[in-house]
């Protein structure tokens, strides 16, 4: 009976502490949508976010992120001069720029090379037959892997998100064409493209079109936006739109002649893309499947001419 009593008590405690929860939870959300709807300005979508405050954060970057920070701020001061400029034209083309910091990349650039040498001398000090010269050969060639290591991965970053730009670009400047022939201005067909779509291209957009609002002029936020992409078709597309603003050309006639060069533009790589593919598939044909096609063929007629010639 005792047992029972508890268990009751305790369900009952449970589902009170529930109710509380949700119902605070409803109620706060309940106001949180009657002030919106009383709101008479919208905030921007790409409003920045305060860095102090912990609910934006997450887990991660508040402790192993924090760490990592801190060790590669620390590493960065045996790092060359030079570096950190390397370093900040990478991870702008990245488009890690606000969320990577320049000197935690670099303190990190310096400990992966640290860490590679120590496995070349661990590795050249386990095998004693190795000569001095090939001791110090080896742990040079590891320091220098560990050197270019992180430059590979950015640069596998950077070609993934100038490739993302490029596919994106002729949609995204179809919808421009269409928009501004429907009335809007270059700014407005933009913020509509920002809103609806997503990726690197749209990321650039939406900068740009902050720094405009903060103040810069659109032709040098849109050459800081090629800058940052570093691709010929993002070039040309800002060269246009800035020609035709100096000249006075139409926007929207210009905007449809450059998605039309995409087009073919993308078309173009797409042939070149579909002739190459011959060309790689030889090697997997050579390596993979014509010795498993011989296998299967020509092992049942090796194995009867053994077995006849041992009966024979």
């Amino acid at each position: 009976m005792l047992a029972l009593s508890l268990s009751i008590s305790i369900a009952v405690f449970v589902f009170f502490i529930l109710s509380i929860i949700a119902l605070k939870r409803f109620s706060t959300e309940e106001v949180k949508r009657r002030l919106d709807s009383l709101r008479d300005f919208d905030l921007p979508k790409d409003a920045e976010e305060n860095p102090d405050d912990l609910k934006n954060i997450p887990l991660y970057r508040r402790t192993i992120g924090r760490l990592i920070g801190y060790v590669g701020e620390f590493f960065s001061r045996f790092a060359p001069h030079s570096l950190p400029k390397l370093m900040e034209k990478r991870i702008m083309l990245a488009g890690k720029q606000g969320v990577w910091k320049v000197k935690t990349a670099v303190g990190l650039w310096f400990l992966s090379m640290v860490i590679c040498g120590i496995f070349g001398f661990y590795y050249v000090s386990k095998d004693p037959s190795v000569s001095t010269i090939q001791g110090l050969c080896t742990i040079w060639g590891s320091m220098i892997f560990g050197a270019l290591l992180p430059f590979a991965i950015l640069n596998h970053i950077i070609r993934k998100r100038q490739e993302l730009i490029t596919r994106q670009l002729p949609d995204v400047l179809d919808l421009l064409s269409i928009s501004v022939q429907a009335g809007l201005s270059l700014d407005g067909a933009m913020k509509k493209v920002v809103e609806r779509m997503q990726g690197p291209l749209i990321d650039e957009f939406r900068r740009m079109l902050r720094d405009v609002r903060m103040g810069m002029t659109r032709r040098r936020s849109m050459q800081l936006m090629a800058q940052r992409c570093d691709l010929q078709d993002v070039y040309l597309f800002v060269m246009s739109v800035i020609q035709s603003e100096r000249l006075g050309a139409s926007m929207s006639d210009t905007l449809m002649i450059q998605a039309d060069n995409m087009r073919d533009l993308r078309r173009q790589r797409a042939r070149t893309l579909a002739m190459k593919a011959p060309v790689k598939m030889v090697f997997p044909l050579a390596f993979c499947i014509f010795p498993a096609i011989f296998v299967i063929v020509l092992a049942p007629s090796i194995l009867s001419l053994i077995e006849t010639m041992s009966k024979s």
